[in-house]
């Protein structure tokens, strides 16, 4: 029976409670060792009356092996595997190791089992209890932690136990509860219990500050020295705390050597392994099963039919902390030489080897390859780093140290990756592997740590590679692009297009055309001609879709962003990309992808669209700690939000974006960032702070040397210039601007330079006009609205009010349709000061909707199903009714022929104002 734990009790008891009429909660609960955090589990266990339950417990042993946590849990569910989408289950079943497959991405995995409990939770409510959660294998913690950050409305409550010493699901951000010691007067009923008699109220106090009330401690006390207690006087000393595991020890060490030998067995040997590779690997070592029953009498097991259990985690500590280093070794070698199952003989046999030994080392590569293959990274990763460790040769050592970093990156951890990587660049000499190890110090450096250092690397790293492979040059040379794109590094970047001319004669086809589209997108960053190698690339692409490179996804989309053309073959390319992506459960690549896809969107009229993917790139970002991708996105929702006049969100973006870009030099996100405070002024009327703004960013850009003229803040600077009576600034940069433009010859920046210089001529209308032709050739509504919106200003102060109406009322329109509100209200003003008054259209429906009602809606809209919509967004189906509900009453609508109507903005709805 538990003694007090009441609000604890409480607390996991509406848990599941809640749970029943699915309300999905997790609960983290954290505690020292010996604070009863498993009794507690227990309890909810045998309290949890309706509730199907499932357990998972962490062990040291056990801490290295690929998935040996998430295997306990979902054992009892692989049944209903075929009933959760098929990558997802493809990608389970690799991780356990029930089908051989292709390399499982960790994300997959994760989603695979929120869609496995979410099927099981279908049937029957959930309760997921997970022990010891500090010990457990990471790439399980992993996929709970994932789990536990989205189950929002499914009948599934997700308990989790841990030591306050770290840990994936530690620092997941769940709601937690702290486990302290007894108080004085539950310890001295706890020491009633055990020694079933009543004791004097000061030996309760006594034992409490001694113990810190630590019921482990307490009972241990109680029952090993029953007599201290008895008589206890204030001169006895208690030493408690760190008595607790050395009372393991030295229990361990009373025991006889047969019986210290089968308990070091039984400490070594996994869980998971049964009873018969224990019982064969202490027959090795001269033991048997019944000298445990000498360990069972002390107290340290239970002997059960199917094995043997340790009475706590710190009785297994102890066994193995009692044993000499010498004779762990032995012990893990007996239980290597009789376990069928190949990782756990692996890593066994490499606890066991003392010095270097290549058989054993190339014993546990081939584990670090089955583990990769089955989505455990960071297991993969330690094996590699271990199988180096024990190589002879150092050039093999390199290889693998570079595996290693490899899997640690695929891991989505960028610090141990760099670091594993570091090590394999001192170990080997030969060019081509330190090519291949600095190209991918260089990719890490470029999502996670710092893009000087990333562009230092891959220089570097062709100098080796273009020579012996032009492919691996071609994807290193690609990633350099990337880099010079986010430090604004264009004459670099000019230079590495030249680069891609060259490796593209001797490249494959597919690399081929990469070089095309990337020496393409340089040029255009140096102010060069690049545009018809790209549009060349992108039409070859249309021809035959490649499959996104996971690693560079965002490449296929960057052609038709930097042509700003609406076309089928634009918008098929960056659906394929996503949906790819997507249908792989392929989250740690996602993120990049985002922030190209949501940018095309927002130079479209596809704000809402944009806004979603920046919002969900931000939410990936984060999960996967990609520092360059989190800033990318910060900035690129800032400006969308600049152009919408949300200010206080926009500004807290930009403000956490430049934080980000100082840090790791992002200087494309600082970019944006500082357009969009610009936007945001100019948005406002607030015309000396917008031209600060961008006379910032100007300064910024020239300082950099990037030279595209599409990022160029001239127009708005021109703008700014002419409203605060600076005119003759105003006219060199137009005239200035227009040239760059002009050499560009793409329409989006043409229409744009012929607004520009309409500002500074004395009759603007003919210039606008022109502009307004121009645009017709590019999907951007926005800057066609700010043009339409400049004419109908110049057609009124004309005295031609009724000129002036229709390209007023056309941009109204078109602001309003955007949701760029600031703009909307100026060219309202305007349409009003003309002597009409405007129709305005009230807050459109759906931005009443969270980010993620929209996307349910949006995929629910485009016809896929709720199972399908729940795969694309890593949830589980029961949540995404659960918003598609939210979005129903928002809407006033009960409909998905409704929904689609108001997405597509031809209808009016519910309650919540006018058409939308």
């Amino acid at each position: 029976m538990l003694i007090g734990r009441d609000a604890e009790r409480r607390a996991l008891a509406s848990l599941a409670v809640a749970a029943r009429v699915s309300e999905s909660g997790a609960l983290l609960v954290v505690g020292e060792a010996g604070q009863g955090k498993t009794a507690l589990l227990t309890d909810l266990a045998e309290r949890a009356e309706g509730l199907r339950v499932l357990w998972a417990r962490g062990t040291e042993s056990e801490s290295d092996l690929a998935f040996g946590g998430l295997d306990q849990l979902v054992r009892p569910l692989l049944p209903l595997l075929g009933e959760i989408p098929d990558p997802q289950a493809l990608a389970l079943e690799t991780a356990l190791a029930l089908r051989p497959g292709e390399r499982a991405d960790r994300f997959a995995i994760s989603a695979a089992t929120l869609s496995l409990l979410g099927r099981a939770a279908e049937e029957q409510p959930v309760l997921v209890l997970v022990d010891d959660a500090h010990a457990l294998d990471r790439p399980s913690a992993e996929a709970l932690a994932f789990v536990a950050r989205r189950i929002l409305a499914d009948p599934l409550a997700l308990v989790v136990a841990s030591r306050p010493t770290g840990g994936v699901l530690l620092g997941a951000g769940l709601p937690r509860i702290e486990v302290e010691g007894l108080s004085p007067t539950e310890v001295a009923a706890l020491l009633t219990q055990r020694s079933g008699h009543l004791l004097p109220e000061d030996v309760a106090v006594r034992v409490h500050e001694a113990t810190a009330g630590n019921p482990l401690a307490i009972v241990e006390l109680a029952d090993a020295e029953p007599e201290l207690l008895d008589g206890l006087t204030p001169a006895t000393p208690i030493g408690v705390p760190d008595r607790v595991v050395a009372e393991y020890v030295r229990r361990t060490a009373g025991l006889g050597a047969s019986a210290r030998t089968a308990l070091l067995v039984a400490s070594v040997a996994a869980t998971a392994s049964g009873s018969s590779v224990t019982a064969a690997a202490m027959a090795r070592l001269g033991a048997g099963w019944e000298d445990l029953r000498e360990a069972e009498a002390a107290g340290l097991v239970v002997l059960r039919p199917g094995g043997v259990e340790f009475r706590h985690p710190l009785a297994r500590a102890g066994a193995y902390a009692a044993a000499s280093a010498e004779q762990r070794r032995e012990a893990h070698l007996a239980v290597a030489a009789v376990t069928d199952d190949p990782d756990r003989r692996a890593w066994h046999r490499g606890e066991g080897t003392l010095g270097l030994d290549d058989e054993v080392a190339d014993e546990v590569a081939a584990a670090a390859r089955r583990s990769l293959d089955r989505g455990a990274y960071w297991v993969a990763a330690s094996s590699y780093e271990r199988s180096a460790a024990l190589a002879t040769d150092r050039e093999q050592r390199a290889e693998r140290l570079l595996a290693a970093g490899e899997a640690a990156d695929l891991a989505g951890h960028g610090t141990r990756a760099g670091a594993l990587l570091d090590l394999a660049a001192t170990e080997t000499g030969d060019p081509w592997h330190r090519g291949r190890i600095d190209a991918l110090r260089g990719a890490v450096e470029q999502r996670w740590g710092s893009l000087e250092r990333s562009r230092d690397l891959i220089r570097r790293a062709l100098a080796e590679l273009a020579p012996a492979s032009p492919d691996a040059a071609v994807d290193a040379a690609t990633d350099l692009v990337g880099t010079c794109f986010y430090l604004g590094d264009t004459a670099l970047a000019a230079r590495t297009a030249d680069l891609l001319d060259r490796l593209a004669d001797r490249a494959s086809d597919a690399a081929r055309i990469r070089c095309l589209l990337v020496a393409g997108v340089a040029r255009v960053l140096a102010g060069e001609d690049g545009i018809a190698s790209i549009r060349a690339a992108v039409g070859a692409m249309a021809g035959a879709p490649p499959e996104p490179d996971e690693r560079r996804p965002s490449w296929l989309v960057l052609g038709p962003l930097f042509l700003r053309e609406e076309s089928a073959t634009a918008r098929g390319l960056a659906e394929l990309a996503e949906r790819r992506l997507r249908d792989r459960s392929a989250i740690g690549s996602l993120a990049g992808l985002l922030f190209v896809v949501a940018r095309f969107a927002g130079t479209s009229d596809r704000w809402d669209d944009a806004a979603r993917h920046y919002q969900e790139g931000i939410a990936l970002a984060r999960e996967a700690g990609q520092t360059t991708d989190l800033a990318m996105h910060l900035a690129g929702l800032a400006w969308l939000e600049a152009r919408t006049g949300v200010e206080e969100s926009c500004r807290e973006h930009a403000a956490e974006a430049l934080r980000l870009a100082d840090r790791h030099r992002v200087h494309l996100a600082r970019i944006w960032a500082t357009y969009a405070l610009g936007d945001l002024a100019l948005g406002a009327g607030r015309h000396a702070e917008a031209l600060e703004r961008y006379a910032e960013l100007q300064a910024f850009l020239e300082r950099i040397g990037f030279r595209d003229v599409d990022i160029s803040p001239a127009p708005e600077l021109v703008e700014c210039l002419h409203r605060t009576d600076r005119r003759d600034e105003a006219a060199r940069l137009a005239e200035d601007y227009r040239r760059r433009a002009s050499a560009k010859g793409q329409p989006w920046a043409l229409a744009r330079a012929e607004r520009t210089s309409a500002l500074v001529v004395e009759d603007p209308r003919p210039g606008l006009v022109r502009a307004t032709e121009l645009h017709a050739a590019s999907p951007d509504r926005f800057e066609e609205a700010r043009t339409r919106l400049a004419l109908g200003e110049a057609e009124r102060r004309a005295r031609r009010r009724t000129a002036s109406r229709e390209p007023l009322r056309m941009a109204l329109a078109s602001f309003e349709s955007l949701g760029a509100r600031p703009w909307a209200d100026r060219a309202a003003a305007e349409l009003e000061a003309t002597g009409e008054r405007p129709h305005r259209r009230a807050d459109r429906s759906i931005d009443l909707l969270t980010p993620q009602e929209l996307q349910v809606a949006t995929l629910l809209a485009e016809g896929r199903t709720t199972r399908q919509a729940a795969a694309a967004m890593f949830l589980s189906p029961k949540t995404v009714e659960y918003h598609l509900r939210h979005a129903y009453t928002k809407l006033g609508i009960n409909t998905r022929t409704d929904l689609a109507a108001v997405l597509a903005g031809e209808t009016s709805v519910g309650t919540t104002g006018p058409p939308t």
